[in-house]
């Protein structure tokens, strides 16, 4: 779906619909990650809504701060709820963009650690992050690469000990023209054991 071109990632709450003919099939990246194949085949014949809530706030759990929270701060937040053809619940995002490592447990990824952040975009600086990969790197909009904060990037990485799985996923947030129209995706990049890798585009 096209998001109207004054919308930036400022803000980019809203509703947002998968679009797979424009997306890359997520199957081989699932299948790394350990996720059972009857739950693939539903993810993939199913219809995928996601549900983001943007906003400025304490930590998700202030009664609870983590090492490193600085007591009253407030911070960028995006609240990201997928949801299934039929109203099945997918996946639930609650990422807190202090730059701190934080605890998750996912029923479809199982246990994780998380991060989120945000990183500079100069293309043309050799030391910017965002040059790191070349996933980074894709056909995003002006305005997200131009963005004062930087552009979205959040890190997850699988808890081991606890969900016996080893995967480190990388990703970044942002619009993109396709076919003259402006579109929110997600670039996502994951790694696996033995120098295993794989970079997909969503598209919605």
């Amino acid at each position: 779906m096209a998001v109207p071109e004054s919308m930036t990632t400022k803000d980019i709450s809203g509703r947002y619909y998968l679009n797979k003919t424009l997306s890359d099939s997520t199957d081989r990246i699932l299948t790394l990650q350990g996720v059972p194949w009857y739950t693939r085949k539903i993810i993939g014949v199913a219809n995928i809504t996601l549900d983001v809530k943007h906003y400025t706030g304490k930590p998700a759990d202030p009664e609870n701060p983590i090492e490193g929270d600085r007591n009253g701060d407030d911070f960028e937040h995006i609240d990201a709820d997928q949801t299934l053809t039929g109203g099945i619940k997918g996946t639930t995002e609650n990422r807190t963009f202090s730059g701190l490592p934080r605890s998750h447990e996912d029923h479809l990824f199982g246990a994780v650690t998380g991060l989120s952040k945000r990183i500079t975009a100069l293309l043309n600086d050799p030391k910017s992050e965002v040059n790191k990969y070349e996933f980074l790197q894709k056909g995003w909009t002006k305005d997200t690469l131009e963005d004062s904060k930087g552009v979205i990037y959040t890190q997850a990485v699988s808890k081991t000990e606890v969900s016996g799985k080893v995967w480190t996923a990388e990703q970044v947030w942002g619009f993109e023209e396709f076919d003259g129209e402006k579109r929110f995706s997600k670039q996502v990049f994951i790694s696996f054991p033995m120098k295993k890798s794989l970079c997909i585009s969503l598209f919605f």
